[in-house]
């Protein structure tokens, strides 16, 4: 099987990079790099690569009243307003919240009331922000909410709902779909005590069990069913295991990283890909090779590229970098 050619942004041995994310023109990404071999001092933050044609990584944020946070990951663009969402911590570990800053990367500002939301994505006006959000109430936590930017509050504490078996989920990683929110699909696990060998008593949330789920509002509530129909929702298989979902621009495609065994490959879920989900047809085609371990992947505005990370063929450098993927081919007419 010949899959795309891998074109590579960053290589450099000194630096991972991760969670890349383009700007509404296709031109320019920003992107989480990380200093190797750093131990804790080591902090995450975000730069920018500004022309494709020679690629030169740069800090992406400069000046902040008040400071720039320490740790700066999972950025997010919007299209609509050039804003830039991102979480910010006083350090890798540290407690996150969601930050945003123009294009240009000057002068980022906190967003109040965002304390433990992850994964920020915004809404397709740039007016609301879904995302994985741990903060304490009877929801399942993590689970998806919706947050007013004007407001600085939570509008929906949860957009997941339950599965068609009527159990409640955790939910994370949410992109939105073409009809806005609260239409998102999600990495999400039903609530269940004992999913794929976990704690009976007290269920948790592993980003590596997770389906691609695609929620609905129902009356008022959201219920939420997994893009892949024959999942099973009382045990975990393998099978299905997805995660990082992203919508393209014209609805019909979902990309999305696994770790499942596809196609006759024997992954033994250590390595991810990224495959694409036609929504139409229900099929699903290879994007990279496992063994390169791709990782969040999402559409160009045109709809027929991928940006991602991943680790260079051969292992030289031995580090995770950004390269963009042309999926015209893979694309269904």
């Amino acid at each position: 099987m010949t899959l795309p050619t891998l074109n590579f942004l960053t290589s450099d041995s000194g630096f991972w990079d991760y969670r890349p994310a383009v700007n509404a023109t296709g031109d320019t990404v920003v992107f989480e790099r990380t200093p190797v071999g750093g131990g804790a001092a080591a902090l995450t933050t975000l730069y920018q690569i500004a022309d494709f044609s020679a690629p030169i990584p740069a800090p992406f944020l400069s000046g902040a009243s008040p400071p720039q946070p320490a740790s700066q990951t999972r950025p997010d663009w919007c299209w609509a307003t050039g804003q830039v969402a991102f979480n910010g911590a006083d350090s890798n570990n540290g407690a996150l919240s969601v930050w945003q800053v123009g294009p240009d990367g000057a002068n980022p500002q906190p967003i109040a009331n965002t304390t433990g939301f992850c994964y920020p994505t915004w809404s397709l006006d740039g007016a609301l922000i879904v995302s994985e959000s741990s903060a304490p109430t009877n929801e399942p936590r993590p689970r998806n909410a919706i947050f007013d930017i004007a407001t600085s509050s939570v509008t929906k504490p949860n957009i997941d709902g339950a599965d068609p078996i009527s159990t409640p989920l955790f939910g994370g990683m949410p992109t939105v779909g073409p009809n806005n929110l609260p239409q998102i699909a999600f990495a999400g696990q039903p609530k269940l005590g004992g999913w794929a060998g976990t704690d009976i008593a007290n269920p948790v949330y592993s980003q590596d069990l997770n389906y691609i789920f695609l929620n609905a509002a129902t009356n008022g509530g959201f219920a939420s069913a997994p893009m892949e129909s024959g999942a099973p929702l009382t045990n975990f298989s393998p099978n299905y295991q997805a995660r990082a979902p992203a919508w393209s621009p014209d609805g019909k495609t979902i990309a999305f990283e696994s770790n499942r065994p596809f196609g006759g490959q024997t992954n033994g879920g250590n390595n991810y890909a990224i495959y694409l989900y036609n929504l139409a047809s229900k099929s699903i085609t290879q994007v990279t090779d496992p063994s390169l371990g791709g990782q969040h992947a999402k559409f160009f505005p045109c709809g027929k590229k991928l940006i991602l990370c991943i680790h260079h063929p051969g292992g030289t450098p031995a580090t995770m970098g950004i390269a963009w993927v042309d999926i015209s081919g893979l694309l269904a007419g």
